[in-house]
């Protein structure tokens, strides 16, 4: 029965009294059951097909889903297969998608090699087949988009592929072929109409990125053309069967034949259907997969929804056949295998191997401490990264010649798996080796982004063009009131009187001598300053003479901390106070002195400002160091604070101000020493925090021009940075916060951390940054004992960073953590007694 409703018809079911039974039947015409059989087919899809996959490609790093912060495993090999259904309707089921096929042979971003070159493929010129409507065959290379008209409905909406076969298109030609078509006797005036049999690329452009040469070669190679035809190009090797996603489209090869008797009665228009079937989109994936975990076992065909992705990897996180060196010896010979690893207690066994000059020497295995590993340099290798053979001895010996044949080909690679310490690498040949990791080279994965180099005339010449560019606005910067601060120091008076753009007013000198001496007349030398004597005309009165008076006349030097406050053994080192030779700092280079930008009063008053209120409120953990002859620079100590593992470090800032000042935050530079203890302090020495606008931040987490200081900055990094769980400093990671998995990770994490801070109390002692040495030395020769206690009570279990007792403690320290421990403990009690400490009942532990 035909369901033909009118307004009446619902009206009255609306109204009906009869059962809720009779109200369906009616309200559908009586097809209610087959309706709601139909929605609930319907809901099914919907859901089956929202179930998304979890897919994983190779070298991923994953945890069991039932034990998310038990040990990880790393994806060594992948089986896909997927639910595919063509553009009309056609569905196939559980296709292994090492039968699939890509549209074309080439697409975008794809690697290529010619000769000794690799490169990347930036653009493509297609080459379309078309069976025009009068039997016809017709191919076209599409330069233009105007030569071939796709005709709606676009069944392939994929912005990658414009063309696709089973497509109906309009061949726009002045001449169409006519071909046979007088003899089959159907010419028609619609013969520019047919439909793409095939699609294939015509001419590709390829941005080269690298050669074999670049591997220890000498010898400089052209890079080919931008433009190439893709029979001069070789397919760098893939696993192009673990890419596919969700609504890809591809080709079945054998999924549809020809219908052979349709094409000979009259080359029917819905002939496309005959090379469309085999146009299918993905429609449901499913993945089992390898995984090689950390204790060397090995779990075959896992269902990819049984494990989960480990998005946040720890440094001294690692996995078997990883090639590693010890942190203290890095730069040495001697390189390591991982074997197994412990992932609760932190230990790697490592097969160590001494590199010699065409060989590696096995050596025996030993168990260490993950925390004094690092992953080897050179050799940090992961499945999929492009390696290149190093065959130095034989290159110096090829001829060009060669670089075009088959030696290239041998030469360049993807790297496949790892075995017993050898690589395994897939070769541009289509062959495959096992290789020694010093045999071959990999590129780096930013060199893939980088864009084409630009010609050295170029370069210089646009360089050129801004440097006068530069120079001609520095020469139109004449601005009234603008103070130059720099280099007033007696040292630096030859400077100053020698470079005009660079030359002071007295009453900028004057300003600063008047400043030293009501801020620091008492507390510091300023004998550089006072040198230069105060104008004294009053006559004509400039308008930083005018400054002076105001900013000199109300300011009075606050008291000195109460002693009370600090402790006895450093209250001769002040919070705050003024030094000259500012040599060291990060931020002063001779060189490029003289080329600073003037300031303006209002920056003077505004760093004035800033030294009354540090002066005034430091706490007595902070430490700030200013100069007499160069009022932007500053130098800042903080102390670690108890009940986080940073507790009784010293942690050293260099800080600037830029000129403009405080409308952009000061510019900051961490002294690492080389080591990374926290996530927002780098080995570089580079500070990410909002509120240096180093990182993303809203609200108050950014600088704000009139609130911010120096002082909230000073005080974020001893609060904020340096907390008791840096872990979750890392961005993204405070949504594991409260989990399993990221709790176990803030524990290690912490460990670490600990570690560093004692090797870095080592680096102090033995070099203290200048104007610093009296703080550094009291400061651990009153602390030496407290942390030399600390080190104790971790070895026995005692959390790091934590005040309470092992009974109260719901977790100990990894074993790993405590092998590290016991080899810097002996360091730090010597470094201790340098300095006149008595560590003489201080014991050696034992892990």
């Amino acid at each position: 029965m035909d369901m033909n409703l009118t307004d009446s018809d619902w009206e009255s079911s609306s109204d009906s009294g009869s059962s809720e039974q009779e109200e369906v039947e009616f309200s559908y015409g009586g097809r209610a059951q087959d309706i709601f059989s139909n929605l609930e087919e319907t809901i099914g899809k919907i859901d089956d097909f929202l179930s998304f996959e979890r897919g994983f490609m190779y070298g991923d790093i994953v945890r069991s889903a039932a034990e998310p912060s038990g040990q990880s495993g790393r994806v060594i090999n992948v089986d896909m297969s997927v639910n595919l259904e063509s553009i009309h309707g056609k569905v196939v089921k559980e296709v292994d998608t090492k039968r699939l096929q890509r549209l074309r042979s080439i697409s975008l971003c794809d690697y290529v090699i010619n000769g000794p070159w690799l490169g990347r493929v930036d653009k493509i010129v297609e080459r379309v087949s078309v069976t025009l409507d009068d039997g016809s065959n017709y191919e076209v290379l599409v330069r233009n988009q105007d030569q071939l008209v796709a005709v709606p409905p676009n069944m392939l909406e994929d912005s990658q592929y414009t063309y696709y076969p089973g497509q109906r298109v309009q061949v726009k030609l002045a001449h169409a072929p006519r071909s046979t078509s007088w003899l089959c006797g159907n010419w028609r005036e619609n013969q520019a109409l047919g439909t793409v049999c095939s699609v294939e690329a015509g001419l590709v452009y390829v941005e080269w990125v690298a050669s074999i040469i670049m591997g220890g070669g000498d010898r400089n190679l052209t890079a080919p053309q931008a433009l190439q035809s893709p029979e001069s190009l070789t397919l760098l090797p893939s696993v192009p069967h673990a890419s596919w996603q969700l609504g890809d489209w591809c080709i079945l090869p054998g999924a549809s034949h020809c219908d052979v008797e349709e094409l000979q009665n009259g080359f029917s228009r819905n002939m496309q259907r005959s090379s469309s079937d085999e146009l299918f989109v993905i429609t449901k994936t499913k993945m089992k997969v390898d995984v090689l975990w950390q204790d060397g076992g090995c779990s075959m065909g896992v269902d990819s929804q049984q494990l989960v992705p480990v998005g946040a990897v720890n440094a001294h996180d690692f996995w078997p056949e990883q090639f590693v060196v010890e942190k203290e010896t890095c730069n040495s010979k001697r390189w390591g295998v991982v074997k197994v690893v412990n992932a609760n207690e932190q230990t790697v066994k490592v097969q160590w191997r001494t590199l010699t000059e065409k060989e590696a020497s096995e050596q025996m295995e030993e168990v260490v401490s993950a925390y004094e590993l690092l992953e080897h340099p050179d050799f940090g290798f992961c499945y999929s990264d492009v390696v290149f053979s190093v065959a130095t001895e034989t290159k110096h010996l090829l001829t060009d010649g060669d670089y075009s044949g088959a030696y290239c080909l041998s030469s360049i690679g993807v790297v496949a798996g790892f075995r017993n310490g050898v690589v395994e690498v897939k070769w541009a040949n289509g062959s495959t080796s096992e290789v020694a990791p010093y045999e071959i080279w990999r590129m780096e994965r930013s060199e893939f982004s980088s864009s084409s180099a630009i010609s050295p005339a170029s370069s210089v010449q646009d360089l050129s063009q801004k440097i006068a560019q530069s120079d001609e606005s520095s020469s139109n910067h004449q601005e009234t009131g603008l103070v130059n601060l720099y280099s007033v120091g007696e040292s630096c008076n030859v400077n100053v009187l020698e470079s005009s753009s660079f030359f002071l007013p007295k009453a900028a000198i004057g300003f600063i001598t008047s400043l030293a001496s009501s801020l620091f007349g008492s507390h510091g030398s300023t004998s550089a300053i006072s040198s230069h004597s105060l104008c004294n005309d009053t006559e004509d009165q400039s308008d930083s003479e005018i400054l002076v008076q105001e900013a000199t006349e109300p300011h009075t030097i606050s008291e000195s901390k109460s002693d009370e406050t600090l402790d006895s053994t450093i209250v001769s080192f002040k919070q705050f106070d003024m030094v000259t030779d500012c040599s060291d700092h990060h931020f002063f280079s001779p060189g490029k002195e003289v080329t600073q930008p003037p300031v303006t009063k209002s920056w003077v008053k505004k760093v004035q400002q800033e030294w009354s209120n540090l002066e005034a409120d430091l706490p007595n953990t902070i430490y700030v160091r200013v100069y007499e002859e160069r009022m932007d620079l500053l130098r800042a100590a903080l102390v670690g604070a108890p009940g986080t593992p940073y507790h009784d470090g010293l942690f050293f800032f260099d800080i600037m101000l830029p000129p403009q000042y405080p409308h952009e935050p000061p510019m900051v530079h961490y002294h690492s020493g080389g080591m990374r203890l926290n996530p927002n302090l780098y080995e570089s020495g580079r500070v990410c925090l909002s509120l240096l606008n180093t990182w993303n931040g809203s609200g108050t987490e950014v600088w704000n021009p009139g609130s911010s200081s120096i002082l909230q900055v000073l005080l974020s990094f001893q609060a904020l940075v340096l907390n008791e769980k840096p872990y979750f400093n890392e961005a993204g990671y405070d949504k594991q916060l409260g989990r399993a998995e990221g709790e176990k990770n803030s524990v290690s994490y912490n460990e670490n951390a600990f570690l560093i801070t004692c090797k870095s109390m080592i680096s102090l002692l033995r070099k203290p940054p200048k104007h610093f040495e009296v703080l550094v030395k009291d400061h651990f020769t009153h602390r030496a004992h407290h942390v030399l206690a600390a080190c104790k009570a971790n070895m026995e279990g005692v959390p790091v960073g934590s005040s309470s007792k092992l009974q109260e403690s719901s977790t100990t320290n990894s074993t790993g953590f405590k092998i590290m421990l016991t080899k810097l403990y002996p360091k730090l009690v010597e470094a201790f007694s340098e300095i006149g400490v008595d560590c003489s009942q201080g014991v050696a532990l034992e892990p």
